[in-house]
Order: C-alpha cells, then structure tokens, then sequence
C-alpha cells in the first residue's frame, strides 16, 4: 500500500518560519498597500471588471482595493491543480506540501553541449532540453531554456512550444509575447488535447504571466491573464521584483509588496471568472549592490520563496510556484554544485508545489545542459532523503537480526537480496574506489554528466504526436509566421 510519505512530490517538510500571526500580518500589509496604495491596471476590461467589484479607479488607471474585494477573490480560487501529462495522463498534483521540479524558460544563452562555450541559445537547444528532461526521472515538467536567437521574435513563442510540446509528454510550462501568440500556443494545445473542453478538464501546459514590478499590471499581460481565465486554463502570476531596485531591500517590504501585486492579479482572475486556476508565487530577489547583478543563489531569494510558500500554502491555501536548481555561477563548477544544491533541499523543505529553473546559471542568463542532468541527481538524492521511512515488521527486520545474530553477515542474507535496491543510487556522482576511477580515466562529474546529456538526447524517443495532429499545429504556426511577414 502506498503511504502518504511515498506519494510523488512528497516531501515531509521542514520548521516553519512565520507563525500564523505573522502571515496575517504580511497579508494585512499587502492589503494595507492596494487600499492606501493602489495599483496602474492598463487594461480597459480589467478596470471595468475591478470598478464594477467596488474598487475605486482614479487617474485613469490607478485602482486602489478594499479589503474585501481581494478577501472575497481568494474564496474562489482553486487549492489544487492538476496537470496532466500530453496523452491525459494526471501527473502533476499541486496541494499541500507535493513538490515537482522543472527546468525554466527563455535563456539567451547555453553553454554548448560539445564544445561547452558560451554562445546564444537556439531552438536546437528548445527541442534538446526539452527532450532532456522527457528523459530524466526526477524532472515533473518542462520549459522552453532557452530564447532562439535565430528566429523573429515575432513568432519565436510558437515555435518553442511546438519544439518542447513534440519532444516531451510532461506538462509543459510556457511563455507567450502577447495575446495572439498565446491565443496560437492554446490552439495548439487545443488540437493535442481533442478540443477546449477536453483541454481545460485535462491541462497539460500552463502560462508562465507576471506583473510589472512595482504595482503595475500591463495591458499585454492582462490580455493573457483574462485570456486563460476565460478558458479556465491555468497559470502562474509570478513578479520578479529586485529588492533594493524595484521593490523594497528588506525582505519583509520585498514580500509585503510582491503578495500585493499577486492577490491584486489573482482578483481580476477570479472576477473575470470565478475558480481560475491561479499558482501562487514570486521570484524576489536582492540586486547585489557591488555588482549591480540580481543574484539567485542568496539567503534573501532563497528566504523569500519560503514565506511565499507558507503564505501560499497556509494561509491561502493556493498551489504555490518556487525555484530551485539555479546559481550566478558562470560554469558548471563547484559554486554551481553548492548553489543547485541548497536550493533544492531548501526548496523541498519549503514544500514548493511547482518549482522551476533547474539548469539555470549565470543568474538566470545562460542554460547549462550539464546542470540540468546534475540538477535531476539532487532531487533523486533529496527526495529519498525527505522521503520518510515505512515502518513494517519487514523493514524493522527483527527476525532476521535475531537468525544473522552477533557478529553475523547481513551481507547474504534474502532480506539484503530483497530490500538492497530500495537504497539510493547515483547515476552520475562517483562512489568507485580510487583504482577503479583511476582506470575508467579519473572522470569528473561534469563530463560524466554532459555524456549523459549527449546520450539521453539522441536515444530518449519522447511519446510520439499523430502526424495529423502536428501537421496541424504546424500549420498554426506557419499562419503566424505568414501575417508576421516571415518568409
């Protein structure tokens, strides 16, 4: 039978860092910000749905929340998603502390997998890491890496989702520029899932949206926002704020402020249609001062995925966004190692629903194939680390202590034989003798994982798509590329 612990994406969790009175307190703050504050909605729909709810709208496009407008909008919202693989398959199940890790999106540069220089990304390196982490065990879902450099931007968001969408079954989240590139990505979807409905009763992809930091929602943005909602399809609205930049340098105004501009989006949502599936969340981090460089692998990043998880999760009772998986460091070295590393176990800790950026290096600039791989290694040590102990006379083994005895050998025993597999292996980190590494060459862990990464890309066949259907979703994206003006 299975238990609770041996769920997929569970994780037992670690200590909480606000009490329940201390996340009201921040909730009250951000309330305290849309009603004395305000935010710049610059979308005509969206303030006709907010002055409607009994918000005030001043100066053309300043909307300033009560209370209980944004109180009522989190009644509505959904405490569980699920997304489904692309043949309809449940796979991804965001509630309670479930964690499931994923690569990120839009990187304008990848360190080459053959010769490991730096050089802008590719839609080679779209369809490549997607089907990676198709490959990859501990990998729940895909992004796009990388940003193709050789395609008009234009249309290059529908050419990354066919790219990722033919090379992995997983569920896929994605990025769109504006409201027709998006409105083509759901008609693609639409075409793999058999229709609207089927597509909104069994999601396989979910939009990647974020506001304006500070306090401010675009009309690009809302298109997309109201788009989905109209279709009940979800996404994640996720500000990506600077603390010291565009949002406050403390940790506690950096939160009090990017749960504002979250609940503020989360209510036009649920306005424009009630139970939207929102994932709730935000990426703030410090701009480091001496570098002018926003940093992923600090304390102060790390400290605020965390309270939005607990806000999230606690209080909200809304499936949450994170990341994990990332540093500044400019190579797969060891400051990349140790970055990855800590966030992914403090992510797990944090109970993360779904958490992203698995690969990244260079503070989000550069998509790194061999972090990737590396990336897929920690979760598998971190999610047997966290991932309890089932207690059952069999497990505890009193009988076979007793027939092994003092000074006994466990070593040949049935129970060894039956249960030595349940233990966690490596697929790339050595545990070879000195001699035996010596003799396979004294490989480094870096290029055992870029082999790996060469391997599982041209062997990993992804489930394929009926020619049918891609024809049709080619054609989509041909018509874009036609009104485009792209030859």
């Amino acid at each position: 039978m299975m238990t609770v612990a041996n769920l997929p994406g569970f994780f037992s969790g670690g200590p909480q860092m606000f009490s329940d009175g201390q996340l009201v307190e921040i909730h009250h703050a951000s309330l305290e910000v849309l009603r004395r504050t305000g935010v710049r909605v610059r979308e005509s729909e969206a303030l006709e749905l907010l002055g409607d709810a009994g918000c005030f709208v001043s100066d053309g496009d300043l909307v300033k929340f009560p209370a209980a407008v944004v109180e009522d909008a989190l009644k509505h919202a959904p405490s569980r998603i699920v997304l489904c693989s692309r043949t309809g398959d449940p796979s991804v199940c965001l509630e309670g502390r479930r964690t499931f890790f994923g690569t990120g999106s839009d990187l304008p540069h990848t360190l080459d997998l053959e010769t490991g220089e730096r050089r802008l990304s590719r839609l080679s390196d779209v369809r490549d890491t997607a089907r990676l982490a198709d490959s990859l065990q501990n990998l729940d879902f895909v992004m796009s890496m990388a940003l193709p450099s050789e395609l008009t931007p234009a249309t290059s968001d529908r050419h990354s989702f066919l790219a990722m969408i033919t090379n992995t079954s997983k569920p896929v989240v994605f990025t769109a520029w504006d409201e027709a590139g998006l409105a083509d990505i759901i008609a693609m979807s639409e075409t793999v899932a058999g229709g609207a409905a089927e597509l909104a009763l069994k999601p396989f992809l979910l939009a990647y949206l974020e506001p304006t930091s500070p306090l401010q929602h675009s009309e690009e943005v809302l298109r997309k926002l109201l788009m989905m909602a109209d279709r009940r399809l979800p996404f994640v609205y996720a500000p990506g704020g600077v603390d010291g930049a565009t949002g406050p340098v403390t940790s506690a105004g950096s939160l009090a402020l990017a749960n504002a501009e979250i609940l503020s989006g989360l209510t036009i949502a649920q306005l424009r249609q009630p139970g939207t599936p929102v994932v709730y969340g935000s990426g703030n981090g410090p701009l480091d001062m001496r570098t002018t460089v926003a940093v992923y692998g600090s304390p102060e990043f790390l400290i605020h995925c965390k309270a939005m998880a607990e806000l999230g999760q606690r209080l909200y009772h809304l499936p949450t966004w994170g990341f994990s998986g990332c540093s500044d460091s400019k190579a797969p070295d060891v400051q990349a190692g140790s970055e990855s590393s800590l966030w992914i176990l403090w992510t797990a800790l944090s109970g993360a629903n779904l958490v992203h950026d698995i690969g990244y290096l260079e503070s989000g600039m550069t998509c790194s194939y061999e972090m990737i791989i590396i990336g897929n290694e920690i979760i598998g040590f971190v999610r047997h680390l966290l991932g309890g102990v089932e207690l059952t006379s069999e497990t505890l083994a009193v009988d076979v202590i007793d027939e092994v005895g003092p000074g006994g050998d466990h070593l040949s025993t049935d129970h060894t034989l039956h249960h030595f597999r349940e233990c966690w292996y490596p697929t790339i980190f050595d545990r070879f003798s000195h001699q035996s590494w010596t003799e396979k060459g004294q490989p480094s862990t870096i290029e055992t994982a870029r082999q790996a990464a060469r391997e599982a890309i041209a062997n990993h066949t992804p489930e394929p798509i009926l020619e049918a259907t891609l024809e049709t979703m080619r054609g989509i994206v041909a018509a874009a590329d036609e009104r485009a003006g792209i030859s």
